[in-house]
This record gives C-alpha cells, structure tokens and sequence, in this order.
C-alpha cells in the first residue's frame, strides 16, 4: 500500500507542476480555472463571492482615488490660473488708481486755471466799465503777467484807451507782449 501512497504522491505532484508551468507558460489561465473550481465546492463559495466583492470594491477605490486625483490636478492648475488673473487684475488696478488720480489732478488744475480764466474775465469787464484814466492808476500796480490776461480779456478798444494812460515804459513792454500773445 505504501507503493500507491507514493504512485499518488508523484502524479499529484506531477500534475501540480504541470499546472504552474502551464500557467506560468500562458497556455492556460490557471487563475481562472482554479477560481472556477473553487466556486464549484459548495463550502468555500461564499468565501470566494466575499473575495471577489473585495476586490471589486477595492478596484473602485483605486479608480475613484485616480479621478479624484486627476481633479485636485485640475484644481490646483485652475486655483494657479487663478492666482495669475488675480495678480494680473491687481495690476491693472494700481495702474487705474494712478490714472484716477493723474486725472483728479489734472482736473484740478484745469479747474484751477478756469477759475483763474473766470477772475480775469470778470476784471477785465470791471476795468472795461471804468474810465481808463481811473483804471489805468490800479493796473499799473499789477504784476504783470495778470495785466496782459486782463488786457488780452477786454475789447481792444478798451485795452488801446487803457494803454494809453499807463507809463510809457510799461505800454511798451505790455504792447510787445500782446503782440506776441495774439500771433
């Protein structure tokens, strides 16, 4: 009996080995045959569909962790993109804010020069409506610049009877800036 205990031994071990290395080899999918095996024997089914929920459950994670960390790749590409955009928008922001404030100024120096457009406006109607003998007296005591915008600003008659009764001098040099300022 030992001899057939030892025949059964060999072909058992025999028939093993063939087994891996045709599996091993790719000429049968050992794998599959023995999970097909295994899910014939009553007992050890239920154990095996356990498995196998395993390891689909398993496969899900890992194909749920991949998309999940394809989209914080996504994420983080956009929340870059973002922070470019944003830095780019503060840019342009400080860039505005120093055109504002370049146009406030220049506002208020054109306002600042209508204003003084005004008040020599208004001089020139006040000195316009004097005589120019009276007239004459407190213009000579301006500077100068000031008389030429107010004597520019009034009806050339006006002007011609007020330069008369100033100092020579200065009718001169006012005359010779008038006609520099009206070419």
């Amino acid at each position: 009996m030992g001899r057939w205990i030892l025949v059964t031994l060999l072909l058992t071990g025999a028939l093993v080995v063939a087994f891996v290395i045709l599996s091993v080899t790719n000429v049968i999918d050992g794998p599959a045959l023995l999970w097909k095996f295994g899910l014939s024997i009553s007992w050890l089914q239920p154990h095996l569909e356990t498995y196998s929920r395993g390891i689909q459950s398993e496969e899900w994670m890992a194909a749920r962790e991949s998309e999940l960390e394809a989209e914080q790749g996504r994420v983080a590409d956009f929340e870059t993109e973002l922070l470019a955009l944003e830095k780019e928008l503060e840019q342009r922001k400080q860039a505005l804010e120093r055109r504002e404030a370049e146009l406030d100024k220049r506002e208020a120096e054109l306002e600042a020069e209508r204003a003084q457009r005004r008040n020599v406006q208004t001089l020139a109607e006040l000195y316009s409506e004097m005589p120019p003998a009276e007239a004459a007296p407190i213009l000579q005591k301006l500077d100068q610049p000031l008389l030429l915008e107010i004597l520019l600003a009034m009806d050339t008659q006006d002007a011609a009877n007020v330069l008369l009764q100033l100092p020579t001098d200065l009718a001169a040099a006012l005359s010779k800036s008038l006609g520099a300022a009206r070419d």
